[in-house]
């Protein structure tokens, strides 16, 4: 298995921080790989690109440790075995069934209750420049405003410099555990996050629109629409892939089909309807030593190392 860990109680892990110690242990082969790349699109991904008359000079940012927290929805990228498809930076998923932003998780089946993607904040500590929300399916829309300054707040004290905040996929037939969350709070969630980004109040708050890239895909679901199913992990682990690729002004981590031209910079995947060749580019339906079911699970990719399929 490529790291990580199934997690059946927060107390048991909490005493092992992963931050620093793998980014010291993985720093040399990150600018190794970084290096490679330019060698072989050149100047194109070389740290800066001369200026002309007609284009300022870019500098291309080089990948930044990320970490993504989601509640049950995303959970499919471990369950299905995609994360190697987490690919370009470094990374931390931690990913749990019944997760809330800010207020008290709800509890699950086997009675356990994860800690919130704020108390997350708290322990994580200054360990990632980039902060991927990727929970609110189990949330009120009572709260959203107050929830989303509290946690780029909270953040922004433990220096991360960018917030990207996933879109919820609204329409859907999924209902949260006290009927917290429904198809319309998630569009009323959307909403509120489109104006607050608007406003400029929070600078580093960055929107990555998963509800329109993936509205028309419901192969990628479960029937109650947020749950991802089949092609629907794998896509959401290229799709953030690609977006902080893009957000870097970095290479894409692969091409969209196989043998195809690698774009640099990445374009921006909310810029266009989904063009990827999963089923080209990944092992979908393959056997994978990866995949595994756990209600609440943390770890990695084998990024920078390859894949488990190639």
């Amino acid at each position: 298995m490529a790291g990580g860990a199934g997690v059946s109680g927060r107390r048991s892990i909490r005493a092992r921080s992963w931050g620093v110690p793998r980014r010291s242990r993985t720093l040399a082969a990150i600018v190794g790989a970084t290096l490679g790349l330019s060698a072989v699109v050149g100047a194109a991904v070389s740290g800066d690109s001369p200026a002309t008359v007609e284009r300022p000079a870019v500098r291309v940012a080089p990948p930044t440790p990320a970490l993504l927290i989601s509640d049950s929805a995303w959970l499919g990228i471990k369950t299905y075995g995609a994360i190697d498809a987490v690919q370009g930076f470094e990374h931390m998923l931690d990913l749990a069934s019944c997760r809330r932003r800010v207020t008290p998780s709800c509890r699950n089946y086997d009675d356990h209750v994860p800690i919130t993607l704020y108390e997350e904040l708290e322990w994580r500590g200054r360990s990632f420049h980039t902060l991927v929300v990727a929970t609110g399916y189990n949330d009120s829309d009572q709260n959203f405003r107050r929830d989303v300054d509290a946690i780029v707040e909270r953040a922004r004290g433990f220096g991360y410099q960018r917030v990207l905040w996933v879109t919820l996929r609204s329409n859907v037939s999924y209902t949260s555990p006290g009927n917290a969350g429904f198809a319309a709070v998630f569009e009323r969630n959307n909403a509120a996050l489109r104006e607050i980004v608007d406003s400029g109040v929070h600078p580093e708050l960055v929107i990555a629109d998963w509800a329109t890239y993936a509205r028309d895909q419901p192969q990628w679901f479960a029937r109650d629409g947020i749950h991802l199913r089949s092609a629907g992990p794998w896509a959401a682990a290229d799709y953030i892939s690609r977006k902080l690729a893009h957000l870097d002004g970095r290479a894409c981590p692969l091409p969209l089909e196989p043998g195809g031209p690698i774009a640099v910079p990445c374009a921006d995947p909310d810029a266009a309807e989904p063009l990827v060749d999963l089923q080209g580019l990944y092992p979908i339906g393959r056997a994978n030593p990866t995949a595994g079911f756990f209600m609440e699970w943390e770890g990695h990719g084998a990024w920078p190392a390859a894949p488990w399929w190639l």
